[in-house]
């Protein structure tokens, strides 16, 4: 499964594209991680089958595109926004690789943090912090419209996610 490829992680999200090898093996972790949390085991397991094998893949079925594609609805006091299921996992995925990191994002980009004297620690800026964020956000949105929508997605069990203060 692969819904998002390394050369998606560029703009606000980018990630040099030599560590690409590196990169995909996060992809790889934690876009099942992260799915399942948001979708239960068998809506997940559903989603899966009914993606395509394109790359990167794309769900087929009305009821998951709904959840993939970016949507604007209108509630009574409220409107629900996401960027969709895409978005959401290169904003999860950019927050899991940049923490884990020896690169920090700068005004001027990303940038590879060397010393010989200094100890690396992982990176905690602003960026990190609001793609994760920004992530949940979306996570929640997507949540909402499944669990509004109870009788297309009778077999959603996601888990709640919150936002997080690191600084």
């Amino acid at each position: 499964m692969a819904l998002t490829i390394t050369s998606d992680y560029k703009g606000q999200y980018k990630i040099p594209s030599n560590c690409y090898t590196e990169l995909a093996t996060y992809i790889a972790k934690y876009e099942s991680i992260y799915l399942l949390d948001l979708l239960g085991a068998e809506l997940y397991n559903l989603f899966i089958a009914d993606l395509d094998g394109s790359t990167p893949q794309v769900p087929q079925d009305a009821r998951f595109l709904a959840l993939y594609n970016a949507f604007n609805i209108d509630e009574s006091v409220c409107i629900v926004s996401s960027e969709g299921i895409k978005k959401m996992l290169i904003q999860f995925i950019y927050f899991e690789y940049m923490r884990d990191s020896s690169f920090t994002q700068t005004v001027s980009g990303v940038t590879n943090v060397s010393s010989s004297v200094a100890t690396l620690e992982p990176y905690k800026g602003w960026n990190l912090e609001q793609a994760f964020n920004e992530g949940v956000g979306n996570y929640n949105a997507i949540q909402w419209y499944i669990c509004d929508n109870s009788t297309v997605y009778p077999e959603e069990n996601s888990q709640h996610k919150s936002i997080i203060s690191i600084l």
